[in-house]
């Protein structure tokens, strides 16, 4: 069935803050002796920004703190710090679009173990991000599969209609991010929208503010 998507990455698309430095804070807040660890991070950064180390693996550093959490930790860090970075403009497009019967749908790639919750929005209906192993009913600092970003969105997305039995109407669905990186997944629809960004590659700019 043919459907109208509007389609969202996250972070600074929907909110105005990069997640994972959000989480490596609020994990160094939780947990203070995980200071050190902070160290990892710059490590693992500067590794994967030289194309020695793969994102993957760079990625988990930020989540170190995550398996000391339970599921009340995780939505109170969503509460706290992502809810309340939204942009306002965010809110309203997604509320109009699932007005006018568009299927919103969010994809990231942060993980799942804090984005999920974002389906608790009446106006969000599924949410698309990395995935993070477990264990013992926990979410470790592993990501499990590829990182959700680039040509991987694109992949899920179409597992995800594929499982859904939806077909996108390239000509009424829209796709909204703040990054390059993101084109192929704004190639899916015909609307396209850079967040904060000149317009370029057929998608129109458009300036959200805090």
């Amino acid at each position: 069935m043919k459907q109208k998507f509007a389609i969202f990455d996250v972070d600074k698309t929907v909110i105005h803050t990069d997640s994972m430095f959000q989480f490596l804070i609020y994990g160094w807040k939780k947990r203070p002796s995980s200071a050190p660890h902070l160290f990892k991070v710059v490590l693992h950064s500067a590794l994967y920004k030289a194309g020695v180390m793969p994102a993957e693996q760079a990625k988990s550093a930020y989540f170190h703190a995550i398996r000391h959490m339970d599921d009340s930790d995780l939505e109170h860090f969503y509460r706290t710090k992502i809810l309340p970075a939204m942009y306002p403009e965010a809110v309203n497009v997604m509320k109009d679009k699932k007005n006018q019967g568009f299927h919103v749908l969010l994809v990231t790639a942060s993980p799942d173990a804090y984005m999920r919750f974002f389906t608790e929005l009446p106006y969000v209906d599924h949410v698309i991000a990395t995935k993070l192993t477990s264990r013992n009913g926990r979410f470790t600092s592993m990501i499990e599969g590829k990182n959700c970003k680039g040509e991987e969105k694109v992949l899920r997305i179409r597992q995800y209609i594929e499982d859904t039995g939806l077909v996108i109407d390239y000509e009424q669905s829209c796709a909204y991010s703040d990054s390059l990186s993101d084109l192929p997944m704004l190639g899916l629809v015909k609307h396209k929208y850079l967040i904060n960004h000149n317009s370029a590659h057929g998608c129109e700019g458009l300036i959200w503010n805090k």
